[in-house]
């Protein structure tokens, strides 16, 4: 079950890219954010009032790093991403997205030093990225839209999320999982807020089509992945669940071709062979012994922190929100 719902996970992340590309006709990139992120805070705000045990309670210093945190994953995270969408298409989006784990090891490289092949993992990945980027623009929800150096902008999303992962990873081992990405969540909303009446002058231009999608992005798209995930992650080594990430690109590459009729290009086939191999790559070191007394980290669960010695790999935080 714990696969299957890993699985059902990612392939709902995969249709948020199609979903993205389906909006930006109607919605700019301001507009689509604000509308699907003050939805999920209110979301989560309600789930962190109907569970009690999920409300963290943080330090002064911890206040700062999730503000920061929801600045990243939320603002920064998801406007460049949905910026991006106007010049690549889906599939090539997903794999600018899927380059989150390298850059979250190489940033990483103080507590977790490189290796020779980690580092040269994250240059084929950064090679394949700057391909498919370049190469690529022009595929996006506006086809007049072809400057490499525009869509470039979507590489601020992996950017933003490998600094939120690395610097929320603390307040996740103390605090528990759903508490602190809760919270980064809402707080990165409230930024967006003076965005709100720019993004309700839309709302009149939505067809059921596009409010049906809208929804699929609050509800398919953010809340049952995070869900899904977290589940998935209380019973399963780390190692295992890093490889579904890898599977989000072709999940946006089938729904690409279900929903809008595009097969997969030779560019994001084998771009997308490059750029997942380099991830795969800064992935490879052999997993390090548990340190500390906090034993299996997979007896954690949903709402239960860590020991704070335990040692994770760095992408096993690189979801449950993803940065799609």
């Amino acid at each position: 079950m714990k696969y299957a719902a890993l699985l059902v996970c990612v392939g709902l992340w995969g249709a948020v890219f199609v979903g993205v590309h389906e909006l930006l006709p109607v919605l700019d990139p301001e507009q689509m954010v604000t509308l699907r992120f003050l939805a999920v805070a209110l979301t989560f705000a309600a789930l962190l009032l109907a569970h009690p045990a999920w409300r963290p309670k943080l330090t002064r210093r911890e206040w700062g790093i999730t503000v920061l945190s929801g600045l990243l994953a939320v603002p920064v995270c998801q406007l460049a991403i949905v910026e991006g969408q106007r010049y690549l298409s889906p599939p090539i989006a997903s794999l600018v997205v899927t380059f989150s784990p390298a850059i979250a090891a190489v940033l990483a490289f103080r507590s977790e030093p490189l290796s020779a092949r980690q580092a040269a993992g994250f240059a084929v990945a950064l090679g394949g990225v700057a391909v498919i980027v370049v190469l690529g623009a022009g595929s996006g929800a506006e086809l007049s839209a072809s400057d490499p150096l525009k869509a470039s902008i979507a590489l601020l999303t992996p950017t933003s999320w490998a600094l939120y992962t690395l610097i929320s990873r603390p307040l996740a081992r103390r605090h528990g999982a759903v508490g602190p990405v809760a919270l980064a969540m809402i707080v990165g909303s409230i930024a967006l807020l003076p965005l709100l009446p720019h993004a309700t002058e839309a709302i009149g231009d939505l067809s059921a089509t596009h409010w049906l999608w809208l929804g699929y992005l609050v509800i398919g798209g953010t809340m049952l992945p995070y869900i899904f995930w977290a589940y998935g992650l209380r019973g399963l080594p780390v190692n295992r669940t890093a490889a579904f990430m890898y599977l989000i690109p072709c999940f946006a590459m089938g729904w690409t071709a279900l929903f809008l009729g595009d097969a997969p290009s030779a560019l994001a086939l084998t771009g997308g062979a490059v750029v997942l191999a380099g991830v795969a790559l800064t992935q490879s070191a052999p997993d390090q012994a548990p340190r500390g007394r906090g034993g299996d980290p997979r007896e954690h669960g949903l709402d239960q922190p860590a020991d704070d010695e335990d040692r994770e790999p760095v992408v096993d935080r690189i979801a449950p929100g993803h940065a799609g």
